[in-house]
């Protein structure tokens, strides 16, 4: 049986590459770098390992992810007639999408079998780089793809991919939603390789001003404190209230009950459908977070007794939106609006007789 070995190169020196990868790629006769830009293809070309690369396709092709899969598909490919070893800079289930790729196709390959050689990650030789300890939490995000997945600024967020100046302007702009542009950041440029590696303690406003950035440049934002955000996110909210209503929190805040809230809830309601009949967006949206403050009043108060918490709120409506639109979530079909009821009308059915039969048990 063919055996497809998927090993890591590490950070960027030799002295980094684990002995068992050198001793195997010394001896390997078919070797594919996903890449030869990384620093450790002159150390292999110097000990006389001979290898290929899939370079040609990010010229080829026109998105990384056309990349990648590409270089998955041929990868397996190669290794169903013969033993052949990928290997790809850092650990191979660190930040390397071509690698997740290939372990799920192989799942369909029964005739092939998978190896994968770990080593040192660019996380590891950063780390001793960095003033805090990451067992405390981080955050790895990808620097293309951070309006997909936003920064949690209230954890460590190390951001991979900014490799050149244009990059580097978008992950600007990008975090500057998040982040004053005063926020100190550590940019840190082939980290484990000593002789080359640079570390920048600069604001966020400046990274885009930095020379000689490439693939081997991350970036740390150590996290913000709750209270000091930028822009705050729905947890935010959740902690806000939670202080306020905390033994050194406001004393009003403190002993409000549902009962006492009654009247806000019915008066933020009411501005609500003020605001939408003057058809002013920004008044709508400021009521709407008016009237949010409310639920998340309640569901803190709730969750002080242990009745229920947000998240039970949020989980409770959106379990029920599912359950009433299986003709958007399931199999059920919908071509009109009066199709659309009688589904509501059948799940509201079955919720009810279900909540009977739990209450008879």
């Amino acid at each position: 049986m063919p055996t497809l070995t998927i090993a890591g190169l590490g950070p960027g020196h030799i002295n980094q590459l684990p002995l068992g990868t050198f001793r195997l790629m010394k001896d390997h006769p078919c070797i594919y770098l996903r890449t030869r830009q990384h620093p450790m293809v002159k150390d292999l070309e110097a000990e006389g390992i001979s290898f290929q690369s899939f370079d040609n396709l990010y010229d080829s092709l026109d998105s990384f992810e056309a990349v990648y899969a590409e270089i998955s598909d041929q990868v397996v490919k190669k290794a169903r007639n013969a033993d052949l070893l990928y290997a790809v800079p850092g650990h191979p289930n660190v930040a390397e999408e071509t690698v997740r790729l290939l372990r799920e196709k192989v799942k369909k390959e029964p005739s092939l079998d998978l190896q994968i050689l770990p080593a040192m990650s660019f996380l590891d030789a950063m780390f001793p780089l960095l003033p805090h300890d990451p067992v405390r939490g981080f955050q790895l995000l990808d620097g293309l793809r951070l309006e997909e997945t936003p920064p949690d600024t209230n954890m460590d967020v190390i951001i991979t991919q900014v490799y050149d100046t244009m990059v580097a302007s978008q992950v600007k702009l990008s975090l500057m939603n998040h982040y004053h542009d005063e926020q100190s950041i550590i940019v840190i440029q082939r980290a484990g390789i000593l002789e080359n590696q640079q570390v920048h303690h600069i604001p966020l406003y400046q990274l885009d001003h930095l020379k000689d950035l490439d693939e081997l440049t991350s970036i740390y934002i150590a996290r913000v404190d709750r209270f000091s955000k930028i822009h705050y996110n729905m947890n935010h909210l959740l902690d806000i209230l939670e202080k306020l209503r905390g033994s050194e929190g406001c004393p009003w805040d403190r002993e409000q009950t549902h009962e006492s809230l009654k009247p806000y809830l019915v008066e933020e309601s009411q501005e609500v459908l003020e605001a939408i009949d003057g058809g002013d967006d920004e008044e709508i949206c400021e009521e709407l977070g008016d009237l949010l403050l409310q639920v998340v009043f309640h569901s803190q108060i709730a969750k002080e007794r242990s009745a229920f918490t947000m998240s039970d709120v949020v989980n409770g409506i959106a379990q029920k939106i599912v359950y009433r639109h299986p003709h958007v979530f399931g199999s059920e079909k919908a071509g009109s609006i009066q199709d659309v009821k009688e589904i509501w009308e059948t799940q509201k059915s079955r919720e009810k007789n279900h909540r009977t039969s739990e209450q008879s048990e």
